[in-house]
């Protein structure tokens, strides 16, 4: 939950000041019942996800760290510098996917203790277009 709170609050707060600015939307507040926990022993440590948009941001950044694994291993990028092996870049990946691991549980995760397959795809666009407008910037600086 320390993850989602950390990466979420910029995102929507920034969304809703300009939808405010722009008169679109205002302030609305619903209070919700929380889901009760059961008292079996296997569901302890697990967390379940729904298709919340509070889910995305993690689940993108998840994905990207990913796609730069198979970019890395797979020797699809040269290091920007002649003699560096990449060695760091690796590294904070690693940091990032253990940082991010109950959203790497919920990709393999089936029913209320996986991501939604909605959820998946509209991440997996947002980081295959964030890696594209990398690539292409950085062939025009080239």
């Amino acid at each position: 939950m320390g993850r989602i709170n950390a990466t979420n609050p910029w995102l929507f707060g920034a969304i809703s000041v300009f939808l405010k600015i722009l008169r679109v939307s205002g302030t609305v507040f619903e209070v919700t019942q929380k889901e009760q926990s059961s008292n079996n022993g296997g569901d302890e440590g697990r967390f379940t996800f729904d298709a919340s948009p509070l889910f995305m941001p993690g689940t993108t950044i998840l994905l990207l760290q990913l796609t730069a694994f198979v970019v890395g291993f797979g020797g699809m990028q040269s290091p920007s510098v002649n003699d560096a092996s990449g060695l760091g870049e690796i590294v904070c990946s690693v940091v990032v996917v253990i940082c991010f691991w109950p959203f790497v549980k919920g990709l393999f995760g089936k029913g209320k203790y996986g991501i939604p397959v909605s959820t998946i795809c509209k991440s997996s666009l947002l980081s295959l277009s964030f890696v594209y407008l990398v690539k292409s910037a950085s062939k025009s600086q080239v």
